[in-house]
């Protein structure tokens, strides 16, 4: 059930990252509204900084914001969303 729009919540998706072909559904999943969370553990550094490198330029150009949650965990959130951190 999604309740995203009948109740004024943003969608969040939880994506495990295979590869860097991902990175482009990544970036469209934020240009539609919705926030990722973007789990890169199971790449090898290399691909992984490609996959953020590309998702952070996107997000920021669909004027989004991104945050580093962990050592390979990232939140992506599109324009409006509100970030707080503690």
């Amino acid at each position: 059930m999604d309740l995203g729009d009948a109740h004024g919540f943003q969608q969040v998706e939880v994506i495990h990252c295979r590869g860097f072909d991902d990175a482009q559904a990544i970036a469209i999943a934020v240009r539609e509204r919705r926030t990722v969370v973007l789990q890169l553990d199971q790449l090898d550094p290399l691909e992984a900084q490609r996959v953020v490198d590309f998702v952070s330029g996107a997000v920021h150009a669909l004027e989004g914001q991104s945050e580093r949650l962990g050592e390979a965990t990232f939140l992506f959130a599109p324009g409006g969303v509100v970030l707080s951190t503690s």
